[in-house]
C-alpha cells in the first residue's frame, strides 16, 4: 500500500519514532545522587573519583510532605568543600531516576563485594548474558529497555563483551480474583479490594499450600484465577 500511494504521488514513506527523553524531573530523596558539587568560585565541578560513590544520608531525613528534596535541609551532607580551590561548596540535591541503579545490578551480582569497582570485567564476561529474566510484561517497555540501553553502552566502552543483557524473557501471568468494586475478575489489587490476607491463609494452611497451588493451578506464563478451595486442597495433599 506505501509503494502505491507514493507511485501515485500521494505521499512518500516516512518512518515515526516514539522515542521521548528520560524523566529526570521527578525527584525521589532515594534517587541515584548526581555526583558533582556547586562552587561559587569554580561553578559546577565534577566530583573527586576516590570519593565515588556519593552516598546519600541516612540519618536524620524527614520527608515533610511540604514538597522539594529533603536533601535541601541536610546540612551536614549538602555543606563541602570544592576540592579545586578549596572554598566553599554545596552538593546537587537533584536524584537521577531509580532506573539508573536498577539498569545495571545484574553485573553486581557476578561481583557484589567488590569496593573498588562497580564490578570485575572478567567476572561478568564470565556469567553474562543473563540466561532466563522473569517480570512482567510492563518491564518490555520500561525496565527491560533501560537494561539494555545501559548494557550496549559498556559494550561501546570496552566494560561487558555481550550485546544483549538477557537470553530470554519469560512474562508470568498475574493473579486474578473477583472484585466487589467493578463486578469482574481482575488482577489482584488493593484499589479492587480482591487481595487476599496471605498473613491469615499461612497461618491456617501454611506458604507451601499456595505456592504449590500457584504452581499446579496454570502455566507460569498464563493468568491463574485464585481458588481458595484449591489451596486448601493441596493443603490436604501436603497432609
Amino acid at each position: 500500500m506505501t509503494s502505491f500511494l507514493q507511485n501515485q504521488g500521494f505521499g512518500r514513506e516516512a518512518v515515526n519514532y516514539k522515542l521521548r527523553d528520560w524523566l529526570f524531573s521527578r525527584q525521589r530523596y532515594w534517587g541515584c545522587p548526581i555526583p558533582v558539587i556547586h562552587c561559587e568560585k569554580c561553578g559546577v565541578v565534577t566530583e573527586k573519583e576516590e570519593n565515588l560513590p556519593v552516598v546519600l544520608p541516612t540519618e536524620g531525613v524527614e520527608i515533610t510532605g511540604e514538597g522539594g528534596s529533603p536533601l535541601k535541609r541536610m546540612e551536614d551532607w549538602i555543606n563541602v568543600k570544592c576540592h579545586k580551590c578549596g572554598g566553599p561548596a554545596k552538593r546537587e540535591t537533584d536524584t537521577m531516576d531509580t532506573f539508573i541503579c536498577s539498569s545495571w545490578y545484574f553485573l553486581r551480582y557476578p561481583d557484589a563485594l567488590n569496593d573498588k569497582e562497580a564490578f570485575a570485567k572478567e567476572k561478568v564476561n564470565y556469567w553474562m548474558p543473563v540466561d532466563q529474566y522473569i517480570g512482567g510484561i510492563e518491564h518490555a517497555i520500561l525496565h527491560l529497555l533501560y537494561a539494555r540501553f545501559f548494557t550496549k553502552a559498556l559494550r561501546d566502552l570496552g566494560y561487558v563483551n555481550c550485546d544483549e543483557p538477557f537470553t530470554n524473557l519469560l512474562s508470568q501471568g498475574m493473579v486474578t480474583k473477583f472484585s466487589p468494586t467493578s463486578g469482574r475478575i481482575e488482577k489482584m489489587s488493593k484499589s479492587r479490594g480482591n487481595v487476599v490476607g496471605t498473613t491469615d491463609f499461612f497461618k491456617k494452611y501454611g506458604a507451601d499450600s499456595a505456592r504449590l497451588f500457584t504452581l499446579f493451578a496454570a502455566p507460569p506464563e498464563q493468568e491463574l484465577e485464585w481458588n481458595e478451595d484449591g489451596a486448601v486442597g493441596q493443603y490436604r495433599f501436603l497432609g
